[in-house]
């Protein structure tokens, strides 16, 4: 079995990806795994870390707000999101896999719909299956546009479901979390951190809304 994944941009896209890859890893070793992303993104570093090969596609968002340097730098994201549903197309044909799985960030836009268009190598005749993971209640607009084309859409939340396209077919399967988090030694982790007998509070949150959870709690 060939797996493509396609996500970047923050650690909340990244993270549960190399999560799901590493499950799959575990569970059929013999399977292929191949993570498509910025090279300039955070998933340039943390997924060849984590063992996995990675193909770079270069690729930036949209600003909203009218100024001349979004006006610019828009005109930029244009030529790269032609250039890279291009690369998608020539990576999928390569490749070849069975399944393409998103998580989140720019990237997975021109990927995941090209999948569907495709013809898989390994099984001539049969699109590609995909499957997009939203790990947010409110999800981000690369979901919204994904969940008309893709085959499932992976809910953190059943509250996310209202945002998506009437006829995409979901299924709430929560957040992946790494195995290394899940089965940490806690005596372990608490000497590390250094905290020995004390009282350990865990503050976090995702992308610009971490900042103000770290105020709030403080």
């Amino acid at each position: 079995m060939k797996i493509l994944f396609a996500c970047g941009g923050t650690g909340g896209h990244i993270n549960p990806a190399i999560a799901i890859a590493s499950t799959i890893r575990a569970k059929q070793p013999e399977a292929q795994i191949l993570f498509a992303g910025n090279p300039k993104g955070m998933e340039a570093k943390l997924v060849p870390q984590a063992g996995f090969d990675f193909a770079p596609i270069t690729i930036k968002g949209f600003q909203r707000r009218l100024t001349w340097f979004n006006v610019k730098y828009n005109i930029s994201s244009v030529f790269y999101l032609t250039t890279a549903s291009a690369r998608s197309k020539r990576l999928i044909q390569k490749f070849g896999p069975d399944l393409v799985v998103g998580t989140g960030g720019y990237v997975s836009g021109p990927i995941l719909p090209k999948s569907r268009l495709s013809v898989s190598a390994v099984t001539p005749g049969n699109n590609i299956r995909t499957v997009s993971h939203e790990s947010n209640a409110f999800p981000g607009v690369t979901t919204k546009l994904l969940s008309r084309y893709v085959d499932e859409i992976l809910l953190a939340v059943p509250e996310a479901k209202k945002y998506l396209h009437p006829n995409c077919k979901e299924v709430v399967v929560g957040n992946p979390v790494r195995e290394s988090i899940v089965y940490a030694d806690r005596e372990k982790a608490r000497k590390k951190l250094g905290v020995a007998d004390k009282l350990c509070i865990v503050s976090f949150g995702g992308s610009q809304g971490a900042h103000r959870l770290n105020q709030a709690m403080a």
